[in-house]
């Protein structure tokens, strides 16, 4: 699942380090009884209205350019599918600088923390 996310953010990323930079983040931090994972990228991020859609089956949102036929549309639902199977909960939205212009995708993770 994280593989997944995470390969999402790299091919969404500006190639080679291009001019805004290609850095990924990826944070882990507890919230009381969870534990809450993000991954952002500096990518294009994603249309508003998609940013359920994106999790659907076969569904694609790709870069412009990008070859069809390259992706599945699997990689997102199966990670949802994941998260939600170990009672957590994955969404997206977009980063915004200071001006309110997108900057990139963040994908949060929240999952139960294991007890003893």
């Amino acid at each position: 699942m994280f593989l997944n996310v995470i390969a999402n953010a790299v091919s969404f990323s500006p190639a080679n380090g291009g001019p805004k930079g290609g850095e990924i983040r990826i944070r882990a931090a507890a919230e009381g009884r969870a534990v809450l994972i993000t991954i952002e990228d500096q990518g294009p991020g994603i249309p508003e209205d998609k940013l359920t859609a994106i999790f659907d089956r076969f569904y694609s949102e790709r870069p412009a350019g990008e070859k069809f036929g390259t992706h599945s549309g699997l990689g997102l639902s199966i990670s949802k599918q994941i998260v939600e199977a170990h009672r957590g909960r994955i969404w997206a939205e977009n980063r915004r600088d200071a001006e309110g212009a997108v900057c990139g995708a963040r994908f949060s993770i929240r999952l139960p923390a294991a007890t003893a």
